[in-house]
């Protein structure tokens, strides 16, 4: 899986990202960030272009994918915001408590392999009354469409490198104890395209109590 996860896998992500609806919702989902920003899962840095350096005093990435550190690396130059890299995983975030005003997850939760365990992490590194920003394809509300989401969860997880179809990320962010503000949470169903059916998606502004 080498070579296809640190590779092939990262082309094909962000070919299968770049569509223009996922990128208006990526720039919805960063406009709100502000103070010291933390985003986990940066990927291959499709959110940067998208911070307001009139808004984002400075952004720390964590992304444990070497290939997609790779990709990002690139960007990373033209940050219209100071930005630091550091290496990690969602699950064991290296930094003291308090130290930010933003955390941003953004088509993350799906893949992480403890979803708790990265909300309780987010918890803990937020300020009191920092903003928890997510956008996640999720657990669909329709019977008929969790059915096939269930079924092709497996052959997902293969392609995706341990994205899931079934996550319910919204109920996940209140179980972990944020307090979710009135952002629309809201389906896009031609965000994905062909896989439409399979992949609602879900926009959220949670904050720490």
């Amino acid at each position: 899986m080498g070579l296809y996860s640190e590779t092939i896998f990262p082309w094909l992500l962000d070919k299968a990202l770049g569509h223009p609806n996922i990128q208006r919702r990526r720039q919805a989902l960063v406009s709100g960030a502000q103070g010291d920003v933390l985003e986990i899962g940066f990927g291959s840095g499709a959110t940067l272009p998208f911070y307001d350096p009139a808004s984002v005093t400075s952004l720390t990435v964590v992304e444990p994918s070497d290939g997609m550190n790779r990709r990002a690396a690139a960007h990373l130059a033209g940050s219209p915001v100071p930005i630091r890299s550091v290496p990690g995983a969602g699950e064991k975030l290296p930094f003291a408590d308090a130290s930010f005003d933003t955390v941003v997850c953004c088509l993350t939760l799906c893949s992480v392999q403890n979803v708790g365990q990265v909300l309780a992490e987010v918890q803990r590194v937020l300020k009191p009354g920092g903003a928890f920003l997510f956008l996640e394809h999720v657990l669909s509300d329709d019977p008929a469409r969790q059915r096939w989401q269930q079924r092709l969860n497996p052959i997902q997880r293969v392609v995706g490198v341990g994205c899931n179809l079934n996550r319910p990320s919204a109920q996940l962010v209140r179980d972990a104890g944020f307090q979710l503000e009135p952002m629309p949470v809201q389906e896009e169903e031609r965000a994905f395209g062909a896989l439409k059916t399979l992949t609602p998606l879900v926009m959220g502004l949670a904050i720490k109590a």
